[in-house]
């Protein structure tokens, strides 16, 4: 191949890079968002009800997608089992995310689980990719958890009671994201992302389904107009859109390099309830907010 060819290419893979990190970004920040929209509805119905209709809506929204990329829905045998991971994974995930908020706190969930996700995934990665672990690696790896704890305050916390009540869902949550993580990137190599994506949705849609209808699955109608806008923006906006260019950008870059970027959520999350609850940030939210950006920083540094 001739020089110009390869340098050529590199730009070309470069520049897709850059696009799918200032994407990914952005993602974090619709998730940051989730958090506040999620906890808006989580008492509201039963978490079969909630978590049923979020991934039916999802898989709705997500069709127009298809058609616009022109992606033939069709998988291969040997990318099955992943998805299959992926949809046990993320569909137990958002049953226990509804739960979580309904019993424990919102801001401590939303911190241990974007600071536990990163790590959990690259501990997993580290047999399962047979990854080298850098001394850049490790450093990013300490900050953001460093950023995490900040957030958390953990100095102020009863260390026995940090994962007791709701935060022990939230830490379950963190592991199943990580498996759903690597779940993506591992199918991502044999079918498109966006089927991945829709055959996810569709399986949970189905298994929720089921468990949903004794719980009246269509007293939904009876909520109102703010109800109906968190879960348009829990299901179209953070799922449809943000959910799927973390999948392509775990196939794309990889899971462990994806999974860094949600070191952001509790930053965006903690900004975004300022704005729209109210809730003043504190210097340590701040300061764990900047730690955690620079974590992600040195995460994803070439």
């Amino acid at each position: 191949m001739d020089k110009r060819d390869i340098f050529k290419k590199t730009n070309i893979n470069n520049k897709t890079s850059n696009t799918l990190s200032l994407l990914i970004i952005f993602s974090m920040i619709i998730w940051g968002g989730s958090w506040v929209s999620a906890k808006a509805i989580s008492s509201t119905l039963p978490p079969e009800m909630l978590t049923f209709w979020r991934f039916f809506i999802n898989l709705i929204s997500f069709i127009p997608v298809l058609f616009f990329f022109k992606e033939p829905i069709k998988i291969k045998k040997s990318a099955l089992s992943y998805i299959f991971l992926g949809s046990a994974s993320f569909g137990l995930y958002l049953y226990l995310f509804f739960i979580g908020l309904r019993h424990g706190f919102a801001g401590a969930g939303g911190v241990l689980v974007t600071t536990m996700v990163p790590l959990i995934t690259f501990a997993l990665s580290i047999p399962i990719f047979k990854l080298r672990i850098s001394t850049k690696d490790c450093a990013g790896l300490i900050l953001g958890v460093a950023g995490g704890s900040i957030l958390l305050k953990v100095w102020t916390l009863d260390r026995t009671k940090i994962f007791m009540g709701g935060n022990i869902y939230f830490l379950i949550c963190a592991i199943l994201w990580s498996l759903l993580t690597i779940s993506s990137q591992k199918g991502g190599s044999l079918v498109s992302p966006l089927i991945f994506s829709f055959f996810v949705y569709t399986f949970c849609s189905i298994i929720y389904l089921f468990l949903a209808l004794p719980q009246g699955i269509l007293t939904i109608f009876k909520q109102g107009l703010s109800f109906w806008l968190n879960m348009l923006y829990l299901s179209v906006v953070s799922s449809s859109f943000a959910t799927t260019v973390y999948f392509i950008a775990s196939s794309r870059l990889n899971s462990y390099k994806a999974s860094s970027f949600v070191f952001l959520v509790p930053s965006s999350a903690v900004i975004l309830s300022w704005i729209f609850l109210g809730e003043k940030p504190k210097i340590s939210t701040i300061i764990g907010g900047l730690v955690a950006i620079i974590a992600v920083y040195v995460l994803n540094m070439k």
